[in-house]
C-alpha cells in the first residue's frame, strides 16, 4: 500500500509535467513492484500516455500494459485488460490478448471476476464485434449464470455479435 501512495504522490507532484510523468511511469514499469494496487494505478497512468502519445500501440508503455496480462495477481490483469480495451486506435488483433485473458475469467468460479469479464466484453462488442466472437461459447455458459446481472450482460453481448 506504500508503493501505491508513493506513486500517487509522484504523479500528483510531476502531474504539470509531461516528461517527467514519462520518466515516472517508464522507472517504475521497469521495476518490478510488490503492491498491485501500485501496478494498477501505474498501469492507468501508461494507458492514459498511450493515449496522449502518437506512437500509440508501438509505445513501449503499451507493452508494459500487455506484459501485465501474465501478472500473478487477477486484479492486475483485469486492470491490463480494461486499459487495452479502453484505448481509441485499437485493432481487434491488438485486442486479441486482452480477450483471450477475458475469456478464462468468463469460466472463474468468482462472481465478481466473471461479471467484470463480461461487462468488458460488452463494451467492446459495441467498436469491434468480431473480436468477441470467439468468446461466444463461453457467454453461452453464462446465460444460465446465477447471478442474474452476469446472465444479463451474457444475453445483451451476445445480441450484439
Amino acid at each position: 500500500m506504500v508503493q501505491f501512495h508513493a506513486l500517487g504522490l509522484l504523479y500528483h507532484i510531476r502531474s504539470g509535467d509531461r516528461l517527467a510523468v514519462n520518466k515516472l511511469v517508464q522507472k517504475w514499469s521497469k521495476s518490478s513492484l510488490l503492491s498491485p494496487f501500485a501496478t494498477c494505478y501505474l498501469i492507468r497512468l501508461a494507458a492514459k500516455l498511450v493515449e496522449e502519445d502518437e506512437a500509440g500501440i508501438e509505445s513501449p508503455f503499451f507493452q508494459f500494459i500487455e506484459s501485465c496480462l501474465r501478472h500473478k495477481c487477477e486484479m492486475v490483469i483485469y486492470e491490463a485488460a480494461s486499459a487495452i480495451v479502453r484505448l481509441p486506435r485499437t485493432t481487434s488483433s491488438e485486442l486479441s490478448p486482452a480477450i483471450s485473458v477475458l475469456q478464462l475469467f468468463c469460466s472463474s468460479p468468482k462472481p465478481a471476476l466473471r461479471f467484470a469479464a463480461v461487462r468488458i466484453l460488452n463494451k467492446v462488442s459495441v467498436k469491434h464485434p468480431q473480436a468477441v466472437t470467439s468468446c461466444n461459447v463461453d457467454l453461452e455458459q453464462l446465460i444460465t449464470d446465477q447471478n442474474r446481472s452476469i446472465a444479463t450482460l451474457a444475453i445483451t453481448t451476445l445480441l450484439k455479435t
